[in-house]
């Protein structure tokens, strides 16, 4: 329970150093104190706190929770800015924010280091070591003069950091992106706004006091990140070196208050002033991009992803992470190779991926855990495509060969039938060489769901010779593909097995659930000979 500062104070001071979080503030414009509930935890395992043992005159007392709605004409209406189509919206995506994404995702997992002046920073090579990004953390991220912290502070820092803070950085990039000159104007999110692209305004569990300490908290942490620039030649944008500064600059936190009948201050709102910093302008400039001075990266931020962190940040960590990590990555398309171990290294860490190797029984362990992170993406919306040759089917998850099974019974009969007769089937265990064979093993891709396809940047078509005669396209349905493969007497098995891909990808387009490619579309209609 938080305290509170009662009329009676007489502003000795007593009460102020003693506090061991910096709870206890001065009052602007006028003399006083105010305690900030977001910071005050009552001394935790104490039996008196050390303010109220502190005090000579009784001023200090526990703050009675605050009964009933949170309704106040001081708190600013909260007119979203981002996600107007109410499932995605474009975001800074250059590599200063992929890393710093990666940096509140992965913690300690990165390769942090510790300079000679005592202090904790992580190094990013650039284009093959052309240029580099160096991070440190910021001590106060309010403060004018912005310290980094000393090698125990961070490391201690690193570890409490919550991995639903990079909601709020990714947040941050998306109002970046309405702005003109994002490293000169700054935007304000109140705590509103942030309960409803999270997703928090809907959970009945957590009290008003609780969500807002817990968004200051993620605010928090994603503006203690610094960078320190130095960015090679690329194409006509000139070499440049950036000295360290806040990714966000957190120019002012304001706090709403409410007096209830007995003269507490209940705190009912909070209200956040920010900038991006002077990597937006070389980053995220549209008047000197088209000038070939700059740059200016952005992708698409599927609402999905962020109400897939608030959920999933403690059981499925890891699949958090690679989605996190493949928001940045798929931006150039879904066909990309993508190895098991670098899966695993993103998903938990170096370490753990050395100790699944060296430690005996370490690897079944993590083997399951990463087969149930990728089966969280699937379901989540991103499909995995397992690379034939190197991942085969007698290594796949179980929930891959499951998802393949027909709905219609007589087709899940035949599907059964022709299982039983097959070298080896579905029920068989796994080769004793599963985990030296996976981690050697590759992804082709993802098949990506709607919002997702939205995140792939489209290249500038090739200029074609114009056809006398262009051919006419033939757009097919679902119904239209399962009808002819009927008539052909054709099951989803063998037209997956004939076109190279999975029985489940057969029944999606069947359904109508995504859309066809031109080349697989050309491959249907001779496939099924559809005119």
């Amino acid at each position: 329970m938080a305290y509170t500062i009662k009329d009676g104070c007489i502003i000795c001071d007593s009460c102020r150093p003693q506090c061991p979080t910096g709870a206890i503030k001065p009052l602007v414009g006028s003399e006083g104190y105010w305690v900030d509930p977001t910071l005050c935890n009552n001394c935790e395992g104490l039996d008196v706190p050390l303010c109220s043992k502190a005090c000579d005159v009784g001023a200090l007392s526990p703050l009675v929770p605050k009964k009933g709605r949170y309704k106040s004409s001081l708190l600013p209406a909260a007119i979203s800015d981002i996600f107007l189509s109410g499932k995605t919206t474009p975001f800074a995506s250059s590599m200063v924010i992929w890393e710093a994404c990666n940096i509140l995702a992965q913690r300690h997992h990165l390769s942090w280091q510790t300079d000679t002046d005592g202090q904790h920073y992580y190094r990013r090579p650039v284009h093959r070591g052309r240029g580099e990004m160096r991070f440190r953390l910021a001590a106060d991220p309010e403060s004018e003069t912005l310290m980094p912290m000393s090698a125990h502070q961070a490391q201690k820092a690193i570890a409490q950091f919550d991995i639903r803070a990079t909601c709020l950085h990714l947040i941050f990039a998306a109002y970046a992106v309405t702005l003109s000159g994002p490293w000169e104007d700054s935007f304000v999110l109140n705590d509103q706004h942030i309960e409803q692209y999270l997703g928090l305004d809907k959970r009945k569990d957590l009290t008003k006091l609780e969500k807002l300490t817990l968004i200051k908290n993620l605010v928090y942490q994603s503006c203690q990140l610094l960078v320190t620039l130095d960015w090679p030649r690329q194409g006509k944008v000139k070499s440049f070196s950036l000295d360290e500064h806040p990714i966000w600059h957190l120019l002012n936190t304001e706090y709403y208050f409410e007096t209830d009948a007995q003269g507490d201050r209940h705190l009912i709102g909070l209200g956040f002033t920010l900038r991006a910093g002077i990597w937006a302008k070389h980053f995220l400039n549209k008047r000197d991009y088209r000038n070939q001075t700059a740059f200016y990266q952005y992708g698409t931020l599927p609402q999905s992803l962020l109400s897939e962190v608030m959920s999933n940040w403690q059981q499925h960590e890891g699949a958090v992470r690679m989605l996190l990590w493949l928001l940045f990555k798929l931006r150039l398309g879904g066909d990309h190779r993508l190895t098991v171990r670098t899966l695993l290294r993103i998903a938990y860490g170096e370490e753990r991926l050395v100790e699944a190797t060296t430690v005996r029984g370490a690897h079944k362990r993590l083997l399951r855990t990463f087969e149930s992170d990728l089966e969280t993406i699937y379901y989540y919306g991103l499909k995995p495509l397992f690379d034939p040759e190197t991942y085969p089917a007698e290594i796949q998850p179980l929930w891959s060969k499951v998802i393949d099974i027909p709905n219609d019974v007589d087709e899940a009969l035949e599907f059964w039938v022709n299982d039983a007769h097959q070298s080896r089937s579905l029920t068989d265990t796994a080769p004793r060489d599963k985990w030296q064979r996976l981690i050697n093993a590759r992804l082709s891709g993802f098949e990506l769901s709607e919002e997702w396809q939205q995140t792939v940047r489209r290249r500038a078509p090739r200029r074609r010779r114009k056809q006398s005669q262009p051919a006419e396209v033939v757009t097919l349905s679902g119904s239209a593909i399962k009808a002819a493969r009927k008539r052909q007497n054709v099951t989803q098995r063998d037209l997956a097995k004939h076109l190279g891909k999975s029985q489940s990808w057969v029944r999606d387009v069947e359904k109508g659930r995504f859309n066809i490619s031109a080349a697989d579309h050309a491959r249907l209609q001779q496939t099924l000979n559809i005119g």
